[in-house]
């Protein structure tokens, strides 16, 4: 049976300085009280013998205090220093959280956590930009946005060349999945939602799905893929949603590819999914930890999940005209046990998002070897 979907509509888019107080002058000394009366003659022989005794006594003291010189000690020219690598300038504090997701825009990374700030990489530092403590699970970028997804309809969009942020909420249902589009984006979530970002508008964008949908990639307003629970999966065409059966009833989690006639798509227990035109086929993974994200970089997918799993499957990506290829499986070890969320890629680097409990990391892989690592995770 096929879902419908309707046609997208056109709309507007929804201490003041402490003031730091003068210090108080000395107190104004009193008049002195008249006393007794002196002769004039006594008194100024007074005067005089209290001078006497006060130049007397200032010079005793004089010479009592006055400290003798310091010795001069003569000593080596000082040895100069190699000049010290500079510090790293990246707070450590921006990886002790949760980090749940990534992308890349054409001026650089961002990372959304789970229960923590937004995170950006300009190629030299990790900054947080925003401490709003957000839950977000999954981001997705265009050339200039960031659009991230969370629980109870939480949608955050990032402007990177205006550096503006807005969240909106625009359904009841867990959104969990993302995927930008040249002029806006869609997201999926529980119970069939699927929300279409139009014209500055939200709208509901299919009807007649129940199941929870975890993940969607998009190849135009009316071609996309979508996977979730019990092994589901749809295709979006002119007419509507199409379900197609995958042949498993794991919880897909994940799905990527080049075109929609070729894409994979992962899950619980290693599972892999290879589609060409509208057929799935199972590729033996060798390991039965889920698989959390999935990405494709040229002719390579990359999929990772629980325990630290980095896989990357050749021979997948080629569409139904062409003659199958080898499918290979290789493990490659980033050194890590955590729990990897994320996978994306930009130009040569493969990028890889994980976290187990309050540590977090950041790999950024190429040629199949890590190149550099951030974080404690």
């Amino acid at each position: 049976m096929t879902a419908t979907t309707p046609p997208p509509r056109e709309g507007p888019p929804e201490k003041a300085p402490e003031t730091v107080p003068a210090p108080a002058g000395p107190p104004t000394p009193g008049a002195p009280s008249s006393g007794g009366a002196l002769s004039l003659g006594y008194a100024g022989v007074i005067a005089v013998l209290l001078v006497v005794a006060a130049v007397g006594g200032g010079l005793a003291v004089g010479t009592i205090a006055r400290p003798r010189p310091t010795p001069h000690v003569a000593t080596a020219a000082p040895t100069v220093a190699p000049t010290p690598t500079p510090a790293p300038t990246t707070d450590p504090a921006v990886f002790r959280q949760t980090l749940s997701s990534g992308c890349a825009t054409e001026q650089g990374l961002w990372v959304v956590t789970n229960g923590g700030g937004l995170l950006r990489y300009d190629g030299k530092d990790w900054v947080q930009v925003d401490g709003t403590l957000r839950t977000l699970t999954h981001a997705s970028c265009d050339a200039f946005t960031v659009y991230a997804v969370g629980p109870v309809g939480a949608v955050l969009i990032v402007d990177d060349r205006a550096r503006s942020i807005n969240s909106f909420d625009v359904s009841r249902e867990d959104l969990v999945g993302v995927a930008a589009l040249p002029s806006g984006a869609i997201v999926v979530g529980t119970h069939g939602e699927v929300q279409l970002l139009s014209g500055g508008q939200w709208q509901p964008y299919a009807r007649g799905i129940d199941e929870d949908l975890n993940a969607i990639v998009m190849f135009g307003p009316q071609s996309a893929w979508v996977v979730g629970s019990e092994g589901i999966s749809y295709r979006l065409e002119v007419a509507g949603w199409r379900a197609v059966r995958t042949g498993v009833d794991v919880t897909l989690r994940a799905i990527a590819g080049p075109s929609v006639q070729t894409a994979v798509a992962v899950g619980d227990a290693g599972t892999i999914l290879a589609l060409s035109g509208l057929a799935w086929s199972k590729i033996q993974s060798g390991i039965d930890t889920p698989l959390r994200a999935v990405t494709a970089a040229g002719s390579t997918v990359w999929a990772v999940g629980d325990n630290g799993v980095v896989l990357t499957i050749g021979g997948v990506l080629t569409s139904p005209a062409v003659p199958p290829q080898p499918v290979v499986v290789e493990r490659v070890d980033v050194g890590t046990t955590c729990a990897l969320t994320s996978v994306f890629s930009r130009d040569r680097d493969v990028w890889i998002i994980g976290s187990r409990g309050g540590a977090s990391g950041v790999w950024r892989v190429r040629d199949g070897k890590v190149a550099e690592r951030w974080g404690e995770c």
